[in-house]
């Protein structure tokens, strides 16, 4: 007798391979059996008509801090990931000397945008080495696996002290030692080593993150210890990456390829088409196939729709630093909106000009800002016409693009949300993001889930692949996927990129984890503004409906939008 047998669904295994009809048995949180089972099972589903998935393997989510105090992580459990890797972009916790646990909030709370003070309600520190937070996690019960990789913020600054956090040029001692690091931690489970080259990702008082500056004599030692271990990769976010340094990012490609030619470590970079040179990106691919010519690995993550910042009264928006806002910005949400729909407050802010100019200050000063920023909809539109912009509705009421966006945002009671497409709609269409999808090199990642928590929502961007590039853009669409390709990019492709050859696919010894969908139900559910991150601040949460259940290590975690209480997950180590 099996512990689970789901019947007659449609099979969608991860592999890539053909949908079929079968049967799936689980047994001890693994798949026994795929095929026509003619035994019982101590729970039976007729999943007829529905869909038979692996659960959806995340890469790119920033729970760090989150996994050790949340055992749910809805942003993904509801839109079906059982695996999620988080220590992207440089920025992570461990290791993480007494004396620089401020200072670690104040750069995660500059680069991913997650609130300060939850971070010092939520976070016990209870390590200091990789390898003790890797334990801490493990010790919290959790709905579904996470896995962890190490950071060169947190490294630089743990060997180096202030000249790292300094971004000083790092010592052949230091970078010894920031090497034995990275083995100790890779031994002890770690997926990977991440850093960060742009000067977008700054701490709360500007300064850019550790390593930001580094080059090849430093990143090289780094990669050659993560080889070493045996598993594993390093990510790179490139200078130049949102279209700030166009000249840069066309350099940094150069210093990707000697550092995975110099190591021979696979290397991965985030890819996005953004709005400063449009086309920049096939130039970057063109390094990875010539890399790849020569037998070494450049990788490009690519995201599965045009990256938007929200901009609402509620969180993000262009008029967050303006000298007057300060004067409410401490108030109570629902007041703080009040004040800003007051006429003088309304006049003040819009005659204001912003006095920054680093880290999201650089996008609200670009000149194309209000030419790629689009009312949001219920639900939001990923893909909305180039001709209902901001700055076209503006010219058609005679408005300037500012008194329409502030407007626009107050509707419902300051609840209305804009779209920024930041990538991916350059052209006022998603072909970038199309071609990059089925680039063979590529892998599908950049939902940030857990980051960005008052201005981006992409944690159910793996909803989003199903609905928009399977079903409504239809066999007979051009830019149309099939589903068995796009299911593999969610599952067996993303678990084999970091050796997870335990998941991901729908076969006989693989873990159970296991989506039941009802594709015609499928959606995403327009992102609302929640207080549920410890001492109550903001996040953006969005749910979905159409996941009738989605089963970790065989058991059921969420059923039709609703938790159920089951902890099997568990942390991912690295082997």
């Amino acid at each position: 007798m099996y512990d689970l047998i789901i019947r007659n669904g449609t099979i969608i295994d991860g592999s890539g391979d053909a949908r079929f009809v079968a049967d799936v048995a689980v047994r001890d949180g693994r798949i026994k059996k795929v095929g026509k089972i003619e035994e019982t099972g101590l729970r039976e589903i007729d999943a007829t008509g529905k869909l038979v998935t692996p659960g959806w393997v995340d890469i790119h989510t920033h729970y760090d801090a989150q996994a050790t105090w949340d055992p749910e992580l809805l942003q993904s459990t509801l839109h079906g990931v059982t695996s999620a890797v988080f220590g992207n972009c440089g920025v992570g916790f461990a290791p993480a000397k007494p004396d620089r646990h401020g200072w670690l909030i104040n750069l995660m709370e500059g680069v991913e945008d997650i609130p300060g003070v939850s971070l010092h309600a939520g976070l016990d520190w209870k390590w200091e080495s990789f390898p003790d937070y890797i334990d801490a996690l493990e010790r919290m019960p959790r709905a579904f696996d996470v896995g962890t990789q190490m950071t060169h913020g947190a490294l630089r600054t743990y060997v180096m002290g202030q000249r790292g956090a300094d971004n000083k040029a790092a010592t052949e001692d230091d970078t010894k030692r920031m090497a034995e690091l990275i083995k100790e931690g890779m031994a002890a489970g770690a997926l990977g080593f991440t850093t960060s080259r742009t000067e977008i990702h700054i701490d709360v008082d500007g300064v850019p993150v550790p390593g930001t500056y580094a080059g090849a004599e430093e990143l090289i030692p780094l990669a050659n210890a993560v080889r070493e271990s045996g598993h594993g990769l390093m990510e790179m976010v490139l200078a130049g990456v949102g279209g700030e340094n166009c000249e840069a990012l066309d350099r940094e490609m150069t210093l990707v390829r000697k550092v995975a030619e110099g190591s021979n470590c696979p290397v991965m970079y985030l890819q996005v088409q953004h709005n400063a040179d449009a086309e920049q990106w096939r130039g970057q691919l063109a390094v990875c196939e010539e890399a790849a010519r020569s037998g070494h690995q450049i990788i490009p993550q690519v995201p599965g729709r045009p990256i938007s910042i929200l901009f609402s009264m509620e969180g993000e928006h262009p008029w967050r630093f303006m000298p007057s806002f300060a004067e409410i910005e401490n108030l109570p949400p629902a007041e703080r909106i009040n004040r800003m729909a007051e006429p003088e407050m309304r006049a003040r802010l819009l005659s204001e000009e912003d006095p920054n100019d680093t880290g999201f200050s650089m996008f609200y000063k670009s000149p194309t800002l209000w030419d790629m920023t689009y009312p949001g909809g219920n639900p939001i539109n990923y893909t909305p016409d180039p001709s209902n912009s901001i700055s076209k509705i503006a010219k058609r009421e005679g408005r300037s693009p500012q008194e329409v966006a502030y407007d626009l945002m107050l509707e419902n009671n300051g609840t209305g949300l804009l779209m920024h497409t930041v990538t991916g709609y350059a052209y006022g269409n998603i072909e970038a993001v199309h071609e990059m999808l089925l680039h063979p090199l590529s892998v599908f990642g950049l939902s940030d889930a857990g980051a960005h928590c008052r201005l981006i929502c992409d944690g159910g961007v793996h909803t989003y692949m199903l609905t928009q590039w399977v079903r409504e853009f239809g066999e007979d669409h051009p830019q149309h996927l099939p589903i068995e390709q796009v299911v593999k990019k969610l599952t067996g492709d993303n678990a084999r990129l970091y050796g997870l050859n335990d998941r991901g696919v729908l076969e006989p010894g693989r873990r159970a984890d296991i989506n039941l969908i009802d594709m015609s139900r499928l959606q995403s559910l327009s992102p609302k503004m929640v207080y549920d991150l410890p001492a109550d601040q903001p996040r953006l949460l969005s749910g979905a409906t159409g996941y009738v259940g989605t089963y970790c290590h065989g058991d059921l975690i969420q059923a039709n939008g609703e938790m159920t209480g089951a902890r099997p997950g568990s942390v991912i180590r690295g082997t």
